[in-house]
């Protein structure tokens, strides 16, 4: 497939509002003048490096319109591209958006989920997820039925009292989180909770004024929300929020303010003989960036600690806890995080600000590969040694950094 020319940023919807990963909406757009500066050298070796991973990714583009086969790999990629602009040529950008559109399409089920059923080892809450939040990216008129649809199906998983498979009480830890679906909705995960409430905030305005069809899916989305920072709350070392018995007392502690990965789980425990729950970097971000979508203020204390230990941790050579295990997934939520919570500087222990935009550039820049793409040549684990992932969440996460300074 012909490749792109002429790489413009700007991560708008066709709506009027640009996308979530910037962190604010078309009239709270910020004054170029108000930013901290950003080397124009470095801004264009992005720009080039970003257009060199479009590159890439349209050139691997199947005859089906879909990267690898698979709807949510598909949606990742259609992300990226769609929210990074061409001026020369729109019309390739737009004509390999709409190929995979119709692809993903495709895998719409009569439950209102965009999966690949019938299909062992696939799981219909987390691609529904990256589904609706691509179609909504798009934002085709035609797709909105589709997009309540999915939103439904989505509310419906969430573990509460009303979950037909599994309902549970508010005691229940799991109470509140989504997981993969086809494994157990009474197994949530913050993974798959973080992709479903940003699917769910980016369709949000469906449920609102003056789209809203039906009152009571408008107070089912709000306790969705509510919902889902209970669930979030649970999963943090933050003992005057969490009610678990494994939530660390002692505010020194090092895991004080991190995420886990599940309500018994953290895959950094997997490193040590000691279990303990331990806090790390992408599930901080994960959290992070859900509390901050479910409009948990700057100032309420699970917000706090989640920045203090991010600040504690700071760093973009690896996964903090994880080492190399699921890099470019930390970048990727750490751009989104950083992003919504719509601070340009990062204050570390020692009183240092770090502008954390041109560190993540820095770092993209050295990591890109030399056909234009990214993948983790340190560790395989979940599925980072796939080019077109991986340089989806890449160029996400670039767009993420540099979007204020290149939207029009």
């Amino acid at each position: 497939m012909k490749t792109l020319k002429n790489l413009s940023l700007a991560l708008v919807l066709s709506s009027g509002f640009l996308i979530s990963t910037y962190g604010f909406c078309a009239d709270e757009k910020p004054i170029a003048s108000s930013l901290p500066k950003i080397d124009e050298t470095l801004i264009r070796e992005a720009t080039a490096s970003i257009q060199r991973g479009v590159n890439y990714l349209t050139d691997k583009q199947m005859d089906d319109g879909s990267w690898l086969h698979h709807p949510a790999i598909t949606g990742l990629v259609v992300m990226a591209l769609h929210n990074s602009h061409s001026k020369l040529n729109p019309e390739i950008r737009q004509a390999a958006v709409e190929k995979a559109r119709l692809f993903m399409l495709k895998f719409v089920q009569k439950d209102g989920s965009i999966w690949m059923a019938n299909v062992e080892k696939e799981y219909p809450n987390y691609t529904t997820s990256i589904c609706l939040a691509t179609l909504a990216i798009i934002n085709k008129p035609e797709d909105e039925q589709v997009l309540r649809n999915a939103r439904k199906f989505l509310i419906d998983s969430q573990v509460d009292q009303d979950n037909k498979a599994a309902p549970a009480n508010k005691d229940n830890p799991a109470f509140g989180g989504v997981g993969y679906g086809k494994a157990g909705p009474a197994a949530p995960d913050l993974s798959n909770t973080q992709w479903a409430l940003e699917a769910l905030y980016l369709t949000d305005y469906l449920d609102k004024e003056p789209k809203a069809k039906n009152p009571e899916d408008s107070k089912k989305a709000d306790l969705a929300w509510s919902n889902a920072v209970m669930f979030l709350s649970r999963l943090q070392h933050v003992p005057e929020s969490n009610d678990q018995v494994w939530v660390v007392k002692d505010k020194s502690d090092p895991n004080y303010g991190g995420f886990v990965y599940k309500p018994d789980e953290s895959k950094a425990d997997e490193k040590f003989e000691q279990k303990g729950l331990r806090s790390y970097g992408s599930m901080t971000y994960a959290g992070l960036k859900s509390m901050i979508y479910a409009k948990l203020k700057k100032d309420d204390q699970r917000v706090k600690a989640a920045v203090e230990w991010a600040s504690k941790n700071y760093t973009l050579d690896q996964n903090p806890g994880m080492g190399a295990e699921g890099h470019y997934y930390y970048l990727i939520t750490f751009a989104k995080a950083n992003a919504v919570l719509g601070e340009e500087f990062i204050t570390l222990p020692d009183g240092k600000k770090v502008q954390w935009r041109v560190d993540l550039i820095k770092k993209l820049l050295e990591l890109q590969k030399t056909n234009g793409e990214w993948y983790n040549d340190k560790h395989g684990r979940w599925m980072e040694t796939i080019p077109e992932l991986v340089t989806a969440y890449s160029l996400i996460a670039f767009e993420a950094a540099m979007g204020p300074y290149l939207a029009d």
